[in-house]
């Protein structure tokens, strides 16, 4: 599917490159008939227009397939171990700590 939707909009990325060159073009040609030239430049306003639309549907239609997040770790059980109670250091006027 991803290479289908690669496809699909370098193809329409490129229709709408060349319209937009020829719509460059057909600005700045100074020999045409001025409502011929409006026209023209109308027309291929709409194939752009057209071509933006296609493009944000194909977009949108072809989505590429979310993955779902990795589950988190489960912590592991903490270990039951005997330990010893920390000594205390004998207080002032201890000869030893109790």
């Amino acid at each position: 599917m991803a290479n289908l939707k690669v496809d699909l909009l370098n193809e329409l990325r490129n229709q709408k490159y060349y319209a937009e060159i020829e719509l460059i073009r057909l600005a700045s040609e100074p020999a045409m008939n001025y409502k011929n030239k409006i026209g023209l430049i109308d027309d291929v306003l709409t194939d752009l227009a057209m071509l933006n639309q296609k493009i944000g549907l194909a977009e949108m239609y072809f989505q590429e397939p979310v993955a779902a997040p990795a589950p988190a770790p489960v912590p592991a059980a903490p270990e039951a171990s005997v330990t010893n109670p920390p000594v205390s250091a004998p207080l002032a006027g201890q000869s030893h700590g109790e």
